[in-house]
Parts: structure tokens; sequence; C-alpha cells
């Protein structure tokens, strides 16, 4: 069998007798009474009023259903809200204890070379804080947070590293701190020796002269920061080896006088050395081994 054929032209009178049905109910529903205190009520208003009084219980029922689903939803969305801040808090904890444990592990990464360059037979105040500058003209001083109840007096070396010397303490030397004169400042000066760098042992201070021609001499003079500016190593005679690259060391004297430091301890590395035949001696400006201004940390020599 083929299916059956719609016919059109019943579609729309259909459409147009429930049209007409929809504008007679409307002008009805308009002109009827609406219920208000001394009017009648129409028909279609009373049919109104009953769906209204027979479905407003099943509307709240619906509605009160609803609530506590809404209610689980803002309990939900506190929850994650609550979950992100906790994890927030828990990462911003996490990022500070291993930035703390990155410093820790540097501070004793630097607390253990210094402990493995202490020297036999030498003696060391405890690992000294640089706590204040002391900002007076043409001085370059600090100060340090170990004094006299630590073992620190005056006139001591103070190094860094593998016995690197930075300064020594000054006359002003209290119980828990003690002023030091970096090796830049103008009123420093110290007996030293130049030496190539394969020759020098860091470690235990000792010069291994076996390799050098027996007729060559080390520039030995004294070391200080000359009128010019220049940190430099005067007095060194002119036929002596001094060489750019080589180490400066404390020779521990200067024209047979025992001076402040302990013989071997490394200062800078010569930067230029030139002389002219009308000079009596070399020219030698030297860079320092440690850039004073960056201490923080130092230890003293308070025996050797």
């Amino acid at each position: 069998m083929g299916r059956r054929r719609t016919n059109p032209t019943g579609g729309l009178a259909a459409l147009f007798v429930f049209t007409i049905l929809s504008l007679a109910l409307f002008t009805v529903y308009v002109r009827e009474g609406d219920c208000s205190e001394g009017e009648s009520c129409g028909p279609l208003h009373t049919v109104q009023l009953g769906a209204a009084e027979v479905l407003g219980p099943v509307q709240g029922g619906v509605a009160l259903a609803a609530s506590p689903l809404g209610g689980l939803t803002d309990r939900v969305a506190n929850v994650f809200s609550g979950d992100r801040n906790a994890l927030r808090e828990e990462l911003s904890s996490s990022q500070e204890l291993a930035a703390r444990a990155s410093q820790l592990e540097r501070e004793n990464a630097e607390l253990r070379r210094l402990l493995d360059g202490e020297r036999a037979g030498y003696e060391y105040a405890p690992l000294a804080r640089v706590i204040a500058p002391v900002g007076e003209q043409l001085t370059q001083r600090v100060t340090i947070n170990v004094g006299t109840a630590d073992g620190v007096g005056p006139e001591q070396p103070v190094i860094v590293g593998e016995n690197t010397l930075v300064g020594r303490t000054t006359s002003r030397v209290s119980r828990n701190t003690a002023e030091v004169m970096l090796i830049t400042d103008q009123n420093f000066s110290a007996g030293v020796t130049i030496v190539p760098p394969a020759q020098f042992d860091a470690a235990s201070g000792n010069v291994d002269a076996s390799g050098t021609d027996g007729e060559v001499t080390y520039g030995e003079g004294l070391l200080r920061t000359n009128i010019e500016g220049y940190f430099a190593v005067e007095y060194v005679d002119l036929s002596a080896r001094a060489e750019p690259g080589d180490f400066v060391i404390t020779s521990g004297r200067s024209g047979g006088r025992e001076l402040l430091f302990p013989p071997g301890l490394l200062v800078g590395t010569v930067e230029t050395a030139s002389s002219q035949d009308i000079e009596q001696y070399k020219r030698i400006v030297v860079s320092p081994n440690v850039n004073p201004s960056n201490l923080e940390e130092v230890r003293v020599i308070t025996g050797w």
C-alpha cells in the first residue's frame, strides 16, 4: 500500500479555525471580571484560579525539592575554592622551604670549604659575618661580629676561602666585634713575594722552586695602594721575576723584619708589570684575588 498523502487545504482550514477560536477566547477573557473585590469572576478566570490552586502545591514541592540542590552546589563550590586556597598556601610554603634549603646548602658548602682550607698549626676564630661598613674618607674598613671573646685581637690577618688575605684587624676590637682594615685601604701594607702559579700550593702556602732556574729570583716588595691610587707592589728589583698572571702572596717579612702576616697567604694576581731604564724598581699593578667590597663572611687567623 502507498503512503497516504496529506491534504494541505485541510491543514490551513484547521489553522484558521484555531486562530478564530483563540481570538474569541481572548475577547471573552478580557471582557470578564478579574475577580477583584466587588466583581464577579467569569468562567475563564474561574478556570485560571482553579488551575493555580491545584498546581500551586506542585510548584512549591518542586521548588522545595530543588532548594537542597542549590545549597549543595554552593557547598561544592566553597569546597573547591577552599581547596584552591589551601593548595596555593601549600605551594607557597613549599617554595619558601626549597629556597631556605638551597640557602642552607650553599652556606654549608662555604663552611666546609673554609674548614677544609685550615692549615695545620694555624689557629682560627669562628666564622665571622660582615655586619657593617665603616664609612670614613680614604678608608675601606668593615666591622665583623667576632671579638676578644672569640680569641680575636688587634693586628691579625683576616682571610676568606683557602687563606686568601682580605685585610687585618685594627686596634678597635671589642668583646663581640672587631674592625677590619681591608687590603685596598690606603693605610694597609704587607710584605709580599711574586711567584708563578704552578709553583704555589694554596692549601699549605708553600712555594716549590725546584722547577725554576737557580739564577732567577722571585720579586719581593711592599704591597699597598700607592699615592696614584693603584693597588701595587713597590720596591721590586728590576732583575727580579714578575710577570702578568703571577701570584702575589705574603712573604711574612720585609727587609728582614717579621710582619703581621704569616707567609703564603694569597693576596692577588699581577695585572701588569713594566719598567724603564731610568727607574730603580719595577712598576707592578695587582688585581685582588677577592673583591673586598663583596665580602659577607670571613675568618680571623689568631695564631700561627
